[in-house]
């Protein structure tokens, strides 16, 4: 290694650079330097020779911590998954999961997840293998080229196992086995103190008498799903109702009943757009959908668009494409939805929700050719056949009650580590115990993603490297982190490990700007993703993928006897282009080929302009990002 060095510089100062390079004490350093036929150990105190050996260290990269007990994986869903596959690729097989199904997939896709569930977002930004690592060069996991575009439950089940086969996952996982209990081994207030440990008593859900098996572990990953239980709110009148009442979730729908009835779906979250084509698919005559207030929908294209782009997609400009959708639909103007924080002549805004988007196309060629009604009142009361709503109006021949109204998370988990309060992301602060579920809702002035993949392969990353490296951890709580990092407690329905959107970007932002070595861990993920989409998803292909899925369900709806004029698919190709056209002007480029010659429009040739563009969207943030990634001079 080579170190600047002045005449001034002495041993002392090294010790700290190269100490803070190696994630290592300083004391346990030493430089010796031969004189003659000699070697002498330097002081502190002296000089720097121009050449030293150090001893202490085996590399001049940081050493992985070695730990005396295994690390505890808890759920073998998606991100238990995700978790297994990233430490076996990176050569850590120091692990032991633990899951109380028989298989993989978690609570989601096994329980909670409908026979017609459908992934909403492209397999492309979801796949369980995600991430850096995962790309053309990886011979056992690469670009899931071969899996649908947006697949079915069985698929997505099919797709995890496909994963933990060719990882070799399976053998490290104990099924039927649940946690009912977490202690503490040593010190656990000390958070730096690294002889600290935990046990876990282990059950088997298969046996009547619950034998209890206790576990030593260094590490713990509990990943106990975000989306547990339905909210369960029961109405005047139900028991009079006389029609099928369940929950959108859990196979909870009345699927037999849904030919020809009018059904009334209750909320508007995910779940609820997913119910709305599962009624169409089963031949519902009418959907109302009764919400509190109409929340933002996603068509796909759009969600395909800021998937593939490189620079983070401003909000404004989403909402912007969103339109010929919602204009064509009856949706009315985006920007006037309850979630848009913003102007719309000014083209910025902030989009904040306590739901996320719904994706897909169906709701919106359903409320097109009238099979579904948006009604923007709250359910008072039930009668015969009918719903009496909080404004005196009455849905009136309703044959089914498909209640979506929201998900609460499990306390169990809080109680399982004994928690008061959450310290960033760690229960406490304990960067030793990660508990992670999907965060609730959206608060973005810019979007990367609608999918879970990017932020289930940044939430591995990040673990894990506090747990290789604790040193760093060390450091940054000398630093301050804990004093910086926002706090939860828990709610009356929220427990304190759910969080929602703008706590999980708080805290991981923060975390990052402290830990220059974190950042570098992510860099290369951008291209990465543009590179996935163009392989996975180019854009002819998909944008007739989107076209066919339009037409073909007309044409079922015709068939179960639904009569309609024909609903053009809202979006051109032409119109497409000109969104790539506007991106490139306004935010970045649109290649990575073209990242180190892509400017700014200000800043490009006036001449080549036939007219000035607007640019609103442009307001610094994006010359930042790219003199950051070092395209642009600084």
């Amino acid at each position: 290694m080579t170190l600047p060095v002045q005449t001034c510089t002495t041993v002392a100062d090294v010790k700290v650079s190269l100490a803070y390079q190696t994630l290592t004490d300083p004391e346990a350093l030493i430089f010796i330097v031969k004189q003659g036929c000699s070697w002498v150990v330097l002081k502190d105190t002296a000089e720097m020779a121009r050449r030293a050996t150090v001893k202490g260290i085996l590399s001049f990269e940081p050493r992985r911590c070695e730990y005396p007990h295994p690390t505890a994986i808890i759920g073998a869903g998606y991100n238990g998954i995700k978790h297994a596959i990233y430490w076996l690729h990176h050569g850590d097989a120091n692990f032991v999961m633990f899951d109380r199904h028989d298989r993989v997939g978690g609570t989601a896709w096994l329980t909670q997840a409908n026979k017609t569930s459908r992934l909403q977002t492209e397999m492309a930004a979801f796949h369980v293998w995600f991430g850096l690592e995962w790309g053309p060069g990886n011979d056992r996991l690469g670009f899931p080229t071969s899996w649908e575009t947006w697949p079915a439950k069985d698929k997505v089940l099919e797709h995890l196992q496909h994963a933990v086969e060719r990882y070799g996952v399976l053998p490290h996982i104990r099924f039927r086995s649940n946690i009912s209990d977490l202690s503490f081994e040593g010190n656990h207030k000390d958070l730096t103190d690294m002889s600290r440990s935990y046990w876990l008593a282990v059950q088997s859900v298969n046996q009547d008498e619950k034998v209890t098996e206790d576990i030593r572990v260094s590490n713990i990953y509990h990943f106990p799903g975000a989306f547990s239980n339905p909210r369960i709110i029961e109405y005047p009148g139900e028991a009079d109702f006389g029609g099928r009442i369940g929950y959108g979730m859990n196979d909870d729908i009345p699927f037999e009943n849904l030919k020809g009835s009018r059904t009334a779906i209750l909320g508007n979250g995910a779940f609820a757009i997913e119910n709305i084509r599962t009624c169409m698919e089963y031949g519902a005559a009418k959907v109302f959908l009764v919400t509190r207030r109409k929340n933002l929908a996603l068509p796909r294209l759009c969600c395909w668009f800021c998937h593939q782009a490189i620079v983070p997609y401003p909000a404004g400009m989403l909402l912007n494409i969103m339109a010929p959708m919602y204009d064509a639909c009856g949706f009315g103007d985006p920007w006037d939805y309850h979630a848009v924080y913003g102007n719309k002549e000014k083209g910025a805004c902030t989009i904040r929700s306590s739901s996320r988007f719904g994706i897909g196309d169906v709701t919106f060629l359903a409320v097109a050719t009238g099979r579904c009604e948006y009604v923007v009142d709250l359910l008072k009361r039930c009668s015969r056949g009918t719903l009496h709503l909080q404004s005196g109006q009455r849905l009136e021949r309703v044959d089914n009650i498909i209640k979506a109204l929201g998900l609460i998370a499990d306390f169990g988990a809080d109680r399982l580590h004994k928690i008061k309060e959450m310290v960033g992301i760690w229960p406490s602060g304990d960067f030793r115990r990660v508990i992670h579920s999907d965060p609730l809702g959206m608060d973005a002035q810019n979007f990367s993603t609608h999918s879970t993949g990017g932020a289930s392969y940044a939430a591995s990353v990040s673990s894990k490297f506090f747990i290789d490296y604790p040193a760093e951890m060390q450091l940054l709580h000398a630093e301050g982190l804990l004093d910086r990092l926002p706090r939860m407690r828990a709610g009356e329905e929220k427990p304190a490990h759910q969080f929602d959107a703008k706590y999980t970007m708080v805290s991981a932002v923060t975390v990052e700007s402290m830990c220059r070595r974190l950042q570098f861990k992510f860099f290369g993920l951008d291209d990465y993703m543009h590179q996935l989409f163009s392989a996975v998803n180019p854009l002819d292909k998909y944008y007739q993928e989107c076209i066919d899925s339009w037409d073909r369900y007309q044409e079922e709806w015709r068939l179960q006897g639904f009569e309609h004029e024909y609903v053009p698919y809202p979006y051109t190709r032409e119109l497409v282009d000109r969104w790539f056209e506007e991106y490139d002007a306004r935010v970045g480029p649109t290649s990575v080929e073209s990242k180190k010659t892509w400017r700014p429009v200000a800043e490009r040739d006036s001449s080549a302009q036939e007219e000035p563009i607007d640019l609103r969207y442009d307001r610094g943030g994006s010359r930042e990002w790219w003199e950051q990634h070092g395209a642009l001079p600084t």
